[in-house]
């Protein structure tokens, strides 16, 4: 059995949303990376062994760009194609969730629900741990 944590790589520019996930998925015993920014994103997976999953977060008001642009970033890189990636997003309705999902988002997520039991079930389920 290994010792490796699964790492969970977390771009999210709201402070508040982004302490509780940390404290969440690290009491439930995995690793996270946190960036607040699409450009802060690129830096950090420049010099960091590939994470087990992404989320998301759909709307970023810090430059114009969304997590989806993020993915579709991720999804044109042989390094990240495979690793699985969950968007959440407070703006969209379950039409535009689904539309992420057909996009090749592993699971799209209204931020309503986003509790402590859902977070980590979807992220247990998606890194089956």
């Amino acid at each position: 059995m290994s010792d490796h944590k699964k790492t969970i790589f977390l771009l999210e520019d709201d402070e508040s949303f982004s302490i509780i996930f940390a404290a969440w998925t690290q009491e439930a015993g995995y690793a996270l990376v946190r960036a607040k920014s699409i450009t802060q994103a690129k830096e950090k997976l420049a010099t960091i062994p590939p994470p087990d999953l992404f989320w998301l977060d759909y709307y970023l008001g810090t430059e114009g760009e969304n997590g989806m642009d993020f993915f579709r970033w991720l999804k044109a890189s042989d390094r990240w194609r495979d690793t699985p990636a969950i968007i959440i997003s407070i703006t969209a309705d379950e039409e535009k969730l689904r539309e992420f999902e057909r996009e090749g988002v592993t699971r799209a997520l209204s931020k309503t629900i986003a509790n402590r039991e859902t977070i980590l079930a979807t992220v247990k389920e998606v890194l089956g741990s």
